[in-house]
């Protein structure tokens, strides 16, 4: 019994993200995402990693040395080029560092691209690197000076947070997100020698959201993304809480046809990178790394020998991987931050064509206003489900004439009467009267439930 209920469980997610995929694909966002995957460049990746792991002659970026701060100066400015980012340093402290250290100032970098609300979505990657491994004795006592290029741990991920920058922030690309989108170089995730624990950055980052209230969509931390000899493998780690968006990244490898292999929910969850600040806090958040975790072996990954050693060099890095996680991750942080494609008072657009606007307030709880237009007589069903392609509730089913209208979707009065916080897809199916199935409109959104 218990397996024929997953087997109906897949079944009803093939058939919403198969439907999903078709809206996806003749969508006018898909196009746009498209453009942006084909842009990430191949060249800047490799760039900003051997910059990363020279670190302005150091060649190491561990915390509390200088190349860890040229490393935060320098994306600064890498982030500043692109006029569409708000940019500013979060300085934090390492209290339980040895004097004089616990009052030298560390640094997060966030860029800020502002969206129609507040609530955001983050993508991190941590700035700072480790040579735990080169030995015990050599660790403390030399970490200081110890060669750290930390190519993969993690100039990979940092590389990649700056290229989807960049494309983001392209005039060309005109994205323009409906939720806004923080993309942070976090400092201080690796372990030291003369503090405790690890994280830090990134604690100073949620800490100070969970008090000011942020609704925060979801976090995407990438660290360590690019070695593997043989395989275009990624693994996404995330808690039950945080399953749709290991979800959401399965379903871009797919809809944008990238050919990553990545493993399958349930997902496992570990503690070993910056997500795991955002989850003690609540929040939804997950990990993509190339292994979880990376010193294992697993049916499509060798354990990384170089991770924390002097020896983690670009010279061992699959940059064709490090490339498509890119993708990847620009393609998922744009569906989740709902990309729209034209603004939502041109009236002289919205009266000639069917469109299904984005929901409002988003995230609700318990109830969201939905618009949507309809140019000519149709049989209209606007129909809710939720993430694993459940029907939720069918708000609209009935012949409507030209015009504007509105629906509303209550999260309480449904048949569903305990839906839990999480996403949900709303879908708009439209026939134009006197036609054939090639008049069909379908275009489906997604909304958030925060109880």
């Amino acid at each position: 019994m218990a397996n024929l209920i997953k087997r109906i469980l897949a079944l009803s997610v093939a058939i919403i993200f198969g439907s999903f995929t078709n809206f996806f694909a003749q969508d006018s966002t898909h196009i746009k995402v498209s453009r942006m995957i084909d842009s990430v460049s191949m060249q800047n990746l490799q760039s900003h990693i051997r910059i990363l792991e020279n670190a302005w002659g150091y060649q190491s970026r561990v915390n509390l040395t200088p190349g860890s701060d040229s490393a935060a100066q320098w994306i600064k400015r890498e982030l500043e080029k692109f006029p569409s980012l708000q940019v500013e340093l979060d300085t934090f402290f390492i209290s339980s560092a040895q004097a004089p250290f616990n009052t030298k100032p560390l640094f997060n970098v966030v860029a800020t691209i502002r969206g129609t609300v507040d609530d955001y979505v983050i993508l991190g990657a941590h700035y700072d690197a480790s040579a735990s491994r080169m030995g015990t004795t050599v660790w403390q006592n030399q970490w200081a000076t110890i060669k750290a290029p930390g190519a993969d741990d993690n100039a990979t991920g940092v590389a990649a947070l700056l290229e989807i920058a960049r494309a983001f922030s392209d005039p060309q690309n005109n994205f323009r997100p409906y939720y806004t989108i923080k993309l942070i170089a976090f400092g201080a995730e690796e372990a030291g020698v003369i503090y405790t624990g690890n994280h830090h950055g990134s604690v100073n980052i949620a800490r100070k959201a969970k008090l000011r209230g942020d609704r925060i969509v979801g976090m995407i931390s990438l660290d360590m993304i690019g070695y593997n000899p043989l395989h275009l493998y990624t693994a996404i780690v995330a808690n039950t809480q945080s399953e749709w968006i290991g979800r959401v990244f399965r379903n871009m490898n797919v809809n944008f046809n990238l050919g990553l292999l990545t493993n399958a929910p349930p997902f496992p969850y570990a503690n070993y990178s910056d997500h795991h600040s955002f989850v003690l806090e609540g929040y939804s958040a997950i990990l993509i790394i190339e292994n979880a975790p990376p010193w294992n072996n697993g049916p499509y990954y060798t354990a990384n020998p170089y991770y924390h050693t002097s020896a983690d060099s670009s010279g061992t890095l699959n940059m064709n991987l490090v490339r498509k996680v890119t993708q990847l991750s620009l393609a998922s942080v744009a569906f989740m931050s709902a990309v729209t494609d034209i603004n939502e008072e041109d009236e002289n657009f919205v009266l000639k064509d069917f469109f299904l606007y984005q929901n409002y307030p988003n995230p609700f709880n318990p109830s969201t206003v939905i618009n949507y237009n309809v140019p000519v007589a149709s049989r209209v069903n606007i129909t809710v489900y939720d993430l694993l392609g459940r029907q939720v509730a069918i708000l609209v089913d009935e012949v409507k004439q030209a015009g504007k209208y509105e629906t509303k979707f209550n999260a309480i009065d449904n048949e569903f009467q305990s839906l839990s916080s999480g996403l949900y897809f709303y879908r708009l199916n439209a026939q134009q009267l006197d036609a054939g199935e090639s008049s069909n409109f379908t275009v489906t959104k997604k909304m958030m439930l925060m109880r």
